[in-house]
């Protein structure tokens, strides 16, 4: 029978520890999945809460083709439940985490193990996580919280205290590149897809969204532009997120630009140090003019701008600072 569910390669060892809670039926009342985002967490808690459901079960995991499976799969099942924090926001809101306890507290309509799947756990403040805090610590017996992170060093420490941490590693390189092999969006150029598989740092996600975001080409035409002018690579920058539906994908959209300008500013780096064993990112640099100090300082600034965008930033304020760090 045709599988259902979602299953992301890799993570072999997290999904053997999981199978293990499973058969000696010790689940915790919460779990923190941590790691970069599009690495599959999402769709790992899922197969969690089918094989806890699963009517016919395959060494212990979920089938993903019985009644159970097929539901959880389909995101119909009432007993497992996805939760996210909205896209225009930066913060998880206080009123989707009462809406979530209040959801834990009903009663279910069927029998069995429930599964609450609540990303975005990085980005709990101190108003939503109090009022998560007592449900979470002491949740209904028959309820598992899978709480997903991408920054440890963002969690509240009250939520992280009250998990059981399980840690997602990057994937290879090569794994990634077999994932997207047949992949749309992504440049045809296998040096091309090799850069961009190089910026996404072991993320599938990560990679599909510079692919559909058309990253790769911004950053061409801001470096043809930079040299003549600043100001005019500036609103090429701008112009590229304009598409964004809200600030946060803008926002989004731009940290991958500066990701990917700061890979090639590494590459410019090596250059400038006889490292020429790397192939370029972008553009092979001749005769680098920049010292490395030079390159290092317009590296630095990238990084802050970068972590600025965490914050309310102008973004067209960030546009014109990147142009204006770029050694020319």
């Amino acid at each position: 029978m045709t599988d259902a569910m979602f299953r992301p390669k890799g993570h072999d060892e997290v999904r053997g520890w999981l199978k293990h809670v499973i058969r000696t039926q010790r689940a915790s009342g919460g779990y923190l999945f941590i790691g970069p985002g599009g690495i599959g967490k999402s769709s790992l808690a899922l197969e969690f809460a089918a094989a806890m459901r699963c009517a016919a079960p395959v060494e212990g995991w979920s089938c993903g083709s019985c009644n159970e499976c097929l539901r959880i799969a389909r995101g119909v099942h009432p007993s497992v439940r996805s939760f996210a924090k909205p896209a225009d926001k930066s913060a998880f809101p206080v009123e989707l985490v009462r809406d979530i306890v209040d959801e834990a507290s009903r009663k279910h309509l069927e029998p069995g193990q429930r599964t609450f799947i609540v990303a975005d756990a990085d980005r709990f403040n101190d108003s939503s996580a109090n009022a998560f805090l007592k449900t979470l610590e002491e949740p209904p017996a028959d309820l598992i919280f899978v709480l997903l992170a991408e920054n440890l060093a963002q969690v509240i420490p009250t939520i992280l205290s009250r998990c059981q941490t399980v840690r997602f590693s990057p994937l290879k390189d090569e794994l990634v590149t077999e994932i997207a092999r047949d992949w749309e969006g992504l440049p045809v150029s296998p040096d091309s897809r090799a850069v961009l598989v190089r910026v996404a740092q072991g993320s599938p996600g990560r990679l599909r969204q510079m692919g559909e975001a058309k990253v790769l080409e911004t950053v061409r035409e801001f470096l043809k532009s930079v040299e003549r002018d600043p100001f005019h690579a500036s609103d090429t920058l701008v112009a590229s997120v304009q598409g964004g539906s809200d600030n946060e994908s803008k926002r989004a959209q731009l940290r991958e630009v500066i990701a990917l300008l700061s890979a090639a500013l590494r590459d410019r780096m090596l250059s400038s140090m006889d490292c020429d064993d790397m192939k370029p990112l972008t553009r092979t640099v001749q005769g680098e003019a920049q010292t490395t100090d030079r390159l290092v300082s317009s590296l630095h600034s990238l990084d802050d701008l970068r972590s600025r965008l965490d914050s309310n930033v102008n973004l067209k304020l960030c546009c014109d600072a990147i142009a204006l760090a770029w050694p020319v």
